[in-house]
């Protein structure tokens, strides 16, 4: 039976970028990828798909340094250097400058990953079941073995649920709609976000000139029914609940997609020979547009984790060679989880409305401020600092 040091289950951002920092750092000898799906293919002349991804200094960071970065599609990044956060029913605004965030479609960077990344990689290849015996290896749908397994399979991990790890937490009963929108204006450089009258946001964020992507939050009941409108009738609607600073949208680009939204917390991150990461570890609301990097930060610390004790010669699966990485990656994912729920719970709440509206408008005035909220958001003071597959 073939041995492996790592499997990965998923092949997104998450779980590519972990495997190409593993092999560029050549302390493995074998690793392998296997994903449910087929494999992607990424229209680089077609509309912009509606899935896409806030990028952020430090996910730009790991993507730099395993190669992955200079593979996209360039014509396809937008990079924006504003964003105006603003009320429907107020009329103070929060405005931050000198962003350097990115918005790029989920394929794009996925394609980037692959180019990159050389080693075994299995599409359409489910994972059924594992067994982990008291030896050195998890066996893998009995077909091979593997020091490490490593779950970047999402909220529903089957690796997780293989491995009997809990999860706790709660579904916002709440839906995430997003579909692609062409502006009325060429302005890509400005992200919007409206919190609307129930405290749910509603985000434009810019792609390449024209279109943007779209980022609804909406309640059970009011989802089925942005879901049930024609087009044109999602279009003024759309248009009638935008901020007072953001474009006029011009028309829908897209079918609509959603998914549900949900705050949750495996108990353990790590255990002997298994690791998770990204979704399969911690899942959070989408407002701050943190999911895809906190998942690549998971993924940096636990390459680093891998890394050093493959180069001191530990054995990589076992749960103390792991146990830096779940405290690194559980502070670094609590603290980013409680700003969420604050950030949410502060505008859901309608008798603080006054007060909040006051503080944006103290807020907005205090540069100071503003720089290390944006600093907090780009690149996570907990997140890792160095790279140890570029030493």
């Amino acid at each position: 039976m073939q041995i492996y040091d790592v499997c990965i289950i998923g092949a997104g951002p998450v779980g590519l970028s972990l495997a190409a920092a593993l092999q560029k750092s050549k302390q493995l000898n074998k690793i392998i990828i296997l994903d449910s799906i087929k494999r992607p293919q990424f229209n680089k002349q077609g509309l912009p798909n509606q899935r896409v991804l806030s990028v952020t200094q430090s996910s730009r960071e790991v993507l730099q340094s395993v190669g992955a970065w200079d593979k996209l599609e360039q014509g396809r990044v937008n990079q924006y250097n504003r964003m105006i956060i603003d009320e429907s029913n107020g009329q103070d605004y929060l405005e931050f400058k000198n962003q350097s965030a990115h918005i790029i479609e989920y394929d794009n960077i996925v394609n980037a990953l692959l180019e990159v990344y050389d080693g075994e990689i299995e599409f359409e290849s489910k994972l059924e079941k594992i067994d982990i015996k008291p030896n050195e290896y998890v066996t893998v749908n009995d077909k091979f073995q593997c020091k490490l397994l490593i779950g970047s399979d999402g909220n529903k991990s089957k690796v997780k649920e293989c491995s009997n790890i809990g999860t706790y937490g709660h579904s916002y009963h709440q839906m995430g709609i997003v579909c692609t929108v062409e502006r009325t204006d060429q302005d890509s450089e400005v992200a919007y976000q409206t919190y609307l009258s129930n405290g749910c946001p509603l985000a434009l964020l810019p792609l390449y000139n024209p279109y943007s992507s779209i980022v609804w939050t909406a309640y059970l009941d009011d989802y089925k029914y942005l879901m049930s409108l024609s087009d044109e009738q999602f279009l003024q609607v759309l248009n009638s609940q935008l901020g007072r600073y953001s474009p006029r949208i011009k028309s829908i680009s897209n079918k609509r997609m959603a998914f549900p939204l949900q705050s949750l917390q495996a108990q353990r991150y790590i255990q002997k020979r298994i690791a998770l990461i990204g979704d399969a570890a911690h899942s959070n609301h989408p407002m701050a547009g943190q999911g895809m990097n906190m998942g690549i930060n998971d993924a940096a610390l636990l390459a680093n984790c891998i890394i050093k004790n493959s180069r001191s010669g530990n054995d990589i699966g076992l749960e103390q060679s792991l146990e830096e990485y779940e405290s690194q990656a559980k502070l670094m994912n609590y603290t980013t989880s409680i700003a969420m729920e604050l950030i949410k719970n502060t505008y859901e709440n309608k008798t603080i409305s006054p007060l909040r509206q006051l503080g944006a408008k103290v807020i907005n005035n205090l540069d100071p401020i503003k720089q290390i909220m944006i600093q907090y958001g780009s690149k996570h003071p907990l997140g890792p600092s160095q790279f140890e597959w570029v030493k």
